[in-house]
């Protein structure tokens, strides 16, 4: 049997602040297409690991991978460039608009100040 490589895989990771570990050696893989679910009780590192995915924190150990490649982000925007971005829950939704219009709301390229629909088609 051939193994399939994960399209997003935590190897090891690690992240400590002054004075606190926060995580350490989370290790897991997501396959494409798959829906998993992070839960556990406060303070368990949840949105910590999330937000390394998305480049606001770095780790302090380990890896991360997407789609088999080793990536490190600086930032946020590196994290997007590379398509990963993380959905907060938003109780203030626009009601008129579909699920993926509440999504990007904000983040749609801007031309004078105006939304750019024809580099958003793209």
């Amino acid at each position: 049997m051939t193994a399939v490589t994960p399209y997003l895989a935590f190897k090891g990771i690690g992240k400590s602040f002054p004075g606190v570990k926060a995580l350490d050696d989370i290790s897991f893989n997501c396959q494409a297409g798959q829906i998993h679910a992070l839960m556990g009780e406060n303070g368990a590192g949840k949105s910590t690991l999330l937000k390394i995915l998305s480049g606001n924190y770095a780790p302090s150990k380990g890896e991360i991978h997407l789609q088999g490649q080793a990536v490190q982000f600086a930032n946020t925007t590196d994290a997007l460039n590379a398509g990963v971005a993380i959905i907060y829950q938003e109780l203030h939704l626009v009601p008129e608009m579909t699920v993926a219009e509440n999504i990007y709301l904000g983040q749609l390229p801007t031309k004078h100040g105006l939304v750019d629909s024809q580099t958003a088609a793209l």
